[in-house]
């Protein structure tokens, strides 16, 4: 569950409680998560670029060791 979510739920918490102050506090929190830059997330990583380039070594090595 993301950041925004959980501050969104416990918003939501305080206001059916009837704490609107605590609510308020946690909308404003929640506006400032979704206000903020979004973290990208990188298609693919370093590692798994290694282990790829690793086993096409591999492979190729495999290939002319039988051909």
């Amino acid at each position: 569950m993301t950041k925004a979510k959980r501050a969104w739920r416990k918003a939501n918490a305080y206001v059916r409680s009837g704490q609107h102050d605590k609510a308020i506090e946690w909308l404003s929190r929640t506006l400032a998560i979704l206000d903020g830059d979004r973290s990208r997330r990188r298609r693919f990583d370093g590692w798994k670029a290694d282990y790829m380039l690793a086993a096409v070594v591999v492979v190729v090595l495999l290939w002319v060791a039988n051909g």
